[in-house]
């Protein structure tokens, strides 16, 4: 670890922690260890295996630091256990000059410690269900309608204005630049009447599509990330709404991915957004 980097724990009642250089909690070291398991197949009478696939278990992260024991130290080591609460679920944040990273992460046990020489040390162990780091959401605009208006406003006689400029793109190229696939959610949003809008991988076919008919200002937002797929309708969860016989939860593939998007009635009252974050198999 760098002495600029920082490593910030937010835990689900949103209280957080910072361990650095500069934090009364200091930084000494952040180990990750992630392991592979390879399936393979052994045919009759042949020599060697065949592969067949492999998959990651959970990252194990081990952060160990110190506290400088003073008056304080009873309350300071009393507020690291209380956010880094085994009970909890949170996330931890890599922070550093050039980038940042999050991974969703729950505490393995209550953090222990070891006062010596001036300092209080101590280890905590973290697991991370899902093995990915995730960089910060990137934004795709697939449809957008965009103001235009300046003020103040003059309106030039006999040619007009323009009051708006409709950037619409019925399908665009999305680049994962991650090191595995990822999800994503996409936002559909009315401008006035539409029916059964609808997001489509245009490579594979794949779609998600939702059935609902949709009036000027209603939201449709799909999430679709690893261990959670949800509709909601305006807030609202709404996965009944879903045409399950023709919808195929997909993801984006590592390099480029031609992300398309479709209405049954008035597509062109949709602004559509894609949100998604890729994931790498280290900080």
């Amino acid at each position: 670890m760098k002495s600029t980097d920082r490593l910030i724990f937010v835990n689900e009642l949103k209280q957080e922690i910072e361990l650095s250089f500069f934090s009364v909690y200091f930084l000494k070291d952040l180990k990750e260890e992630v392991e592979n398991e390879i399936v393979d197949m052994k045919a009759v009478g042949k020599d060697g295996y065949a592969y067949n696939s492999s998959t990651l278990s959970g990252r194990q992260l081990t952060i160990s630091g110190m506290i400088k024991i003073g008056r304080n130290i009873d309350m300071l080591e009393r507020r690291l256990r209380t956010v880094f609460n085994p009970k909890l679920s949170g996330k931890l944040i890599y922070r550093s000059i050039e980038d940042e990273k999050v991974i969703d992460v729950r505490v393995e046990s209550v953090i222990e410690f070891n006062r010596s020489k001036g300092v209080s040390s101590f280890t905590i162990e973290l697991i991370a269900h899902n093995p990915f780091w995730r960089a910060v959401e990137k934004t795709e605009y697939l449809a957008l309608l965009s103001g235009k208006l300046t003020f103040p406003l003059v309106i030039p006689q006999g040619t007009g204005i323009m009051f708006g400029l409709r950037q619409s793109i019925l399908e665009t190229e999305i680049e994962n630049i991650g090191d595995v696939e990822s999800g994503f959610r996409v936002v559909f949003k009315a401008k006035g009447i539409v029916s059964n809008p609808e997001i489509e991988n245009k490579l594979t076919g794949e779609k998600i599509k939702i059935l609902v008919d949709m009036e000027k200002g209603d939201i449709v937002e799909v999430v679709n990330q690893p261990f959670k797929k949800m509709v909601y309708i305006n807030g609202v969860k709404a996965f009944r709404n879903l045409d399950r016989l023709n919808s195929s939860f997909f993801n984006l593939e590592v390099g480029k991915n031609l992300i398309g998007y479709h209405a049954e009635v008035n597509a062109i009252n949709l602004d559509v957004v894609v949100y998604y974050a890729p994931l790498y198999l280290g900080r």
